[in-house]
């Protein structure tokens, strides 16, 4: 049995610095933030469910900054299909809110379902395969 840790949630800056870590790394090694986000909450003591869907909340502003970024960016590009506004393609990403919204219903009840310590295996596994995934490529 390990002990929890005791420690609290860092204050804004500390949580700024936090987000800012995460979503460099992220973005560097072009995996979800959430596989970081999750073991750092779990390591201020918040309740693995709870980190679970904070991570999954903490989606939805990244996807919308994302899909604005790439609007701008891609803005004037005369190459690009029909459907498309920038880089972002409108049918791709009526497909991908759908399919995000109907599975994270899913997990959301799985991860609720399951023991923290199940779930924190999970996690654990999945986290074995992104880091797998990372050496091969």
């Amino acid at each position: 049995l390990k002990p929890r840790s005791q420690k609290a949630l860092p204050g804004q800056r500390g949580l700024v610095a936090s987000g800012t870590a995460i979503g460099s790394v992220s973005a560097i090694f072009g995996i979800g933030g959430g596989s970081l986000t999750v073991p750092m909450l779990t390591y201020y003591s918040v309740p693995m469910q709870q980190a679970v869907g904070t991570s999954a909340a903490c989606g939805l502003p990244i996807a919308v900054a994302g899909a604005i970024g790439f609007m701008i960016t891609g803005w004037g590009e005369t190459a690009l299909p029909s459907w498309s506004t920038g880089y972002v393609y409108w049918p791709a990403f009526a497909g991908i809110v759908c399919s995000s919204v109907f599975f994270a219903m899913i997990g959301a009840k799985i991860a609720h379902r399951l023991p923290a310590d199940s779930l924190k295996k999970v996690f654990a596994l999945l986290l074995f395969i992104i880091g797998a995934r990372f050496l091969l490529s």
